[in-house]
């Protein structure tokens, strides 16, 4: 599972300044040259490529060693991978660790790529720029230049991107509960809180007890984002009388605030939302005591075997489109990405090696490629039925692929449709369709100093307001004393940094 918060994008991390300029001072000032062009097959070596990576993993174990997807993947590339696994809730501070140390692999998956301590490396030459060196390669030359540009610093690519469905998000619920209590799914703001209401009110599991919620959530406030969509809000910022500024600005932030609010008023949601963690959400759903958690849609197929066993009648299901005042609308997921792979000068210290390396990514989004991270191995994970795969073992899949899913960073254009069980299609259906109706950030490959310098302190002052509006701590007009208080504390300079990136791209 894959989250990214309003609060986690608006706070950056920063990286300990004195390693950092210690570090960075043997580091060159190589750049790429257009007119390169990527190794032949001739030139390439016979001798499989060593390469060592560094990615996450939000499996309950590392994948092991002798995964046999890896294997497939050394043969297709010729490569042998040295990859240093790290789980996801420590990924960050491993990142800071390793870069500190000085010691790195030639491949780094960067989850915050626009942390100011990443921001500030790039700049000051850590890492190769590859953008020139893209077009001569068949799948990297098709990368989107939408999502290049939401990753790029100073106008300059500098990593390959993780790519993700634009438009991820929705709700997953309980079918039979839903059926039970008598509505349909929901295709409105009304409808969904009716819903919400039902399950917490109506006795949907039918054990004459009041003991479920209608929608669980966590401190992270996961459902935030997609719920302001509905009502029509921008994408973490917007543009507002010439300026760009924060979505919590805007009076549809409010609206969501004050469905929050009704909720918690009703105890329709758990009433710990602001202290339980977020993957609470699907284990509430497993034990029964929530119906619909709202999330990225795809985390449907995973992450529910418990929910089966338990209750052997429980159906799942997913919506996305909600019609709000502005019709249907959902926010571009995370700019379209999930993580950067970044090249660090002092591990690859020559153009050819870079070149190289590029080619190994370049293969890994080979068709090949794709199939064996969206099916699995044949004969394994899927069979072909009418000329298309079809899933044999979701368990076998979730342990051998699943696992290293993070390698991936296809869009998936190339794989072979299959006869995917009815949810899947369904959802993967939706991914494409959604992409119509994403509203996008326009602020997302901007940078601001301030944020840089104060983000934690000012994304604080949001979330404590945000919370205490939501469990009647405060009212509208002290939520807008705080909206204030970030613009008196550095937001305001946030904005002008942020319109002028805004207006110069313009041009």
């Amino acid at each position: 599972m894959e989250r990214t918060t309003n609060g986690n994008r608006l706070r950056l991390w920063g990286l300990a300044s004195v390693a950092l300029t210690t570090f960075l001072a043997g580091c060159g000032d190589q750049g790429a040259s257009s007119a390169t062009k990527a190794p032949t097959a001739t030139e390439a070596t016979k001798e499989p490529l060593k390469l060592s990576m560094m990615n996450m993993y939000y499996s309950a174990e590392p994948p092991k060693a002798d995964n046999e997807a890896i294997k497939l993947i050394e043969a297709h590339t010729n490569t042998k991978l040295d990859i240093t696994w790290v789980p996801n809730s420590a990924y960050n501070d491993k990142i800071n660790a390793t870069i500190a140390g000085g010691e790195l692999p030639k491949i780094m998956m960067i989850a915050s790529n626009k942390a100011s301590g990443i921001v500030n490396a790039v700049k000051s030459g850590m890492f190769w720029e590859i953008g020139p060196y893209l077009k001569d390669f068949p799948n990297l030359s098709k990368l989107n230049p939408l999502v290049l540009n939401n990753i790029s610093v100073d106008g300059k690519v500098y990593g390959i991107y993780r790519s993700r469905p634009v438009a991820r998000e929705g709700i997953i619920y309980r079918k039979d509960w839903l059926e039970a209590v008598g509505l349909t799914e929901p295709k409105t703001i009304d409808d969904f809180y009716n819903v919400v209401k039902a399950f917490a009110t109506k006795d949907p599991d039918k054990n004459g007890k009041a003991d479920t919620f209608g929608m669980y959530e966590g401190r992270g406030m996961n459902g935030f984002q997609t719920i302001l969509s509905w009502y029509g809000g921008p994408n973490l910022y917007g543009v507002q009388d010439g300026k760009v500024v924060p979505d919590f600005m805007s009076k549809e932030y409010i609206d969501a605030l004050k469905l929050y609010k009704r909720m918690y008023d009703e105890k329709l949601i758990n009433l710990d939302f602001a202290v339980v963690p977020g993957t609470k959400r699907q284990e509430s759903i497993n034990q029964g005591k929530a119906g619909l958690i709202i999330s990225t849609l795809d985390d449907v197929n995973s992450g529910f075997n418990d929910l089966v066993k338990a209750n052997p009648s429980a159906v799942l299901d997913v919506a996305s489109r909600i019609t709000g005042p502005k019709g249907e609308r959902l926010m571009l997921y995370n700019g379209g990405y999930v993580g950067v792979y970044m090249f660090p000068k002092t591990s690859i210290k020559t153009e050819q090696e870079l070149k190289q390396i590029l080619g190994f990514l370049d293969k890994l989004g080979d068709k090949k490629m794709q199939n064996l991270f969206e099916w699995g191995i044949e004969g394994k994970h899927y069979k072909v039925e009418n000329g298309k795969p079809a899933r044999l073992d979701g368990k076998a899949y979730e342990t051998d692929i699943s696992s290293i899913y993070q390698l991936r960073y296809d869009d998936g254009s190339q794989t072979d449709a299959g006869e995917d069980v009815p949810i899947v299609k369904k959802y993967k259906q939706m991914f494409q369709k959604n992409t119509e109706i994403a509203v996008a950030n326009p602020a997302e490959s901007f940078e601001s100093a301030t944020l840089a310098e104060k983000g934690s302190e000012l994304t604080k002052i949001v979330q404590d307001a945000r919370i205490k509006f939501i469990m009647g701590n405060i009212d509208e007009a002290s939520w807008n004393q705080a909206v204030e208080q970030w613009r008196k504390s550095g937001g305001d300079k946030v904005i002008e940094e942020y319109t002028v990136q805004y207006n110069k791209q313009k041009k």
